[in-house]
């Protein structure tokens, strides 16, 4: 019995003094820093414009900007609002363009046939005799003119009822050496009544010569073209670009995936192939993670072929122009090549990215420095239209700029709830300062009319 006992403790001994193996959960991994980046105002004002630039996007955790602040010097926040083209002042102009055919190209690099047109002296275009065949014609070309004011589009109007492709727009000025523009998708789809099109390819100021047109999939019958102009004062933000963005291989063969490293707007991608003498077709995928199935964005021809052509005397090298995709702030992308003839070869191709920046309008309340802070997960958006924040007659926005980058955010201000109905409030308030000072200034000047 004595020696059962003996036994009995010494295993519960034993028990106590042995490690314990319940799993206890790791500490979850604290919060990103929120960023924080001076604001820089340029003159004193009630209102304030601020273009974002890349930083801004990096730190971003949200496609929206939803995690995005502007504080004054008291650590209030303040009302602003998105806006990512300026108000146009005057609209915008269009006027028909005149085209002429252009005959097929044997190979993708091949010189321009006979232009089957003539040049005039003053650099004009003029029909030849005997256009080439419909079967035969591969591309267009436009004579914008010799002082054309800048393309901020181009309006192509299909004729047929059904056509979805692609258009290749290059520039020139002496219809030698030809410059990519763009790729771009047309569409056009009729059911009954309805018509769904898409026929309008932005060009973001182009300013050229002679433009041309060539269609990988074959050319449709065109109803018209128009040329869109816009005023300076009313053309959208410079596209910023991030290049050098380098790819890995995939699991499949001529997959190549690559991440952005921010919710940037994306609305052009340029590749970079690794050789020369390259041409092959490639699709282009996006999710925002790897919980979300992958989203065709667009398709196409990729190229690069080496110079010294008819139509590149200089031997620059051609490259494939760059792809409009809709506006995407995914992270993750995938391109996805053919590989029956050879695919890419050997090596990863390089990616750059554009896009057009944010502005930011805000309404400069309470002291200043002001801070733009940006990348708290716990943020939700609360910007307001810009015709709630702006007075009605309140003056253009001051324009300000983003400074050095400060101090991440205090993780107790960071974590202060917001109140929903504070921007509210804000706005409400600082349009009735600026309608009131806007109503004095206007009896000011009344009265002193009155008295003179």
């Amino acid at each position: 019995m004595a020696t059962a006992a003996a036994l009995a403790g010494a295993a519960m001994t034993a028990a106590t003094a042995a490690p314990s193996t319940t799993s206890v959960a790791p500490d979850p991994a604290p919060p990103a820093p929120v960023r924080r980046y001076a604001l820089e105002q340029l003159a004193s004002a009630p209102y304030y414009r601020v273009t974002l630039n890349d930083a801004v996007y990096a730190a971003s955790l949200r496609g929206d900007l939803g995690d995005l602040r502007i504080l004054n010097s008291a650590g209030e926040f303040v009302p602003y609002s998105f806006d990512n083209t300026a108000a146009p002042t005057r609209p915008a102009t269009r006027r028909p363009l005149r085209w002429f055919p252009l005959p097929a190209a044997a190979s993708p690099g091949a010189a321009d046939s006979a232009l089957s047109v003539t040049i005039g002296p003053d650099g004009g275009l003029r029909a030849a005799a005997k256009p080439p065949p419909a079967a035969t014609r591969g591309g267009d070309v436009i004579d914008l003119g010799a002082d054309s004011p800048p393309l901020s589009a181009l309006l192509i109007h299909l004729q047929d009822s059904s056509w979805q492709g692609r258009v290749d727009i290059s520039a020139s000025e002496d219809l030698r050496a030809w410059t990519p523009v763009i790729q771009a998708p047309l569409l056009k789809a009729a059911s009954g009544d309805a018509t769904l099109a898409q026929e309008r390819v932005d060009l973001d100021g182009l300013r050229a010569r002679y433009v041309r047109l060539r269609w990988p999939d074959g050319a449709p019958a065109l109803a018209g073209i128009e040329g869109e102009s816009i005023p300076v004062d009313a053309t959208p933000p410079t596209r910023a670009w991030r290049g050098g963005i380098a790819t890995r291989a995939g699991a499949s063969p001529g997959e190549y995936l690559f991440d952005t490293g921010g919710a940037y707007p994306v609305d052009r991608i340029q590749f970079d192939l690794p050789q020369a003498n390259t041409v092959a077709y490639g699709q282009l995928y996006s999710r925002n993670d790897a919980r979300q199935p992958w989203r065709m964005v667009a398709a196409g021809q990729l190229l690069r072929l080496q110079g010294g052509s008819a139509t590149n005397a200089a031997g620059d090298e051609q490259r494939n122009p760059p792809w409009a995709v809709p506006v995407d702030t995914d992270r993750q992308w995938r391109l996805l090549v053919d590989t029956r003839g050879g695919g890419l070869g050997s090596g990863q191709p390089t990616v750059a990215l554009g896009w057009r920046p944010t502005v930011v309008t805000f309404v400069a309340r309470g002291a200043g420095p002001f801070v733009l802070a940006v990348g708290n997960s716990a943020w939700e958006p609360v910007a307001v239209p810009l015709a709630d924040l702006m007075a009605v007659e309140a003056a253009a926005p001051a324009q300000a700029r983003l400074g050095q980058e400060l101090a991440p955010m205090p993780a107790a201000l960071a974590a202060r709830p917001a109140d929903p109905d504070s921007n509210r409030r804000y706005v409400l308030w600082a349009v009735l300062v600026v309608a009131v000072v806007v109503l004095g200034l206007m009896a000011w000047r009344l009265s002193r009319a009155n008295s003179g």
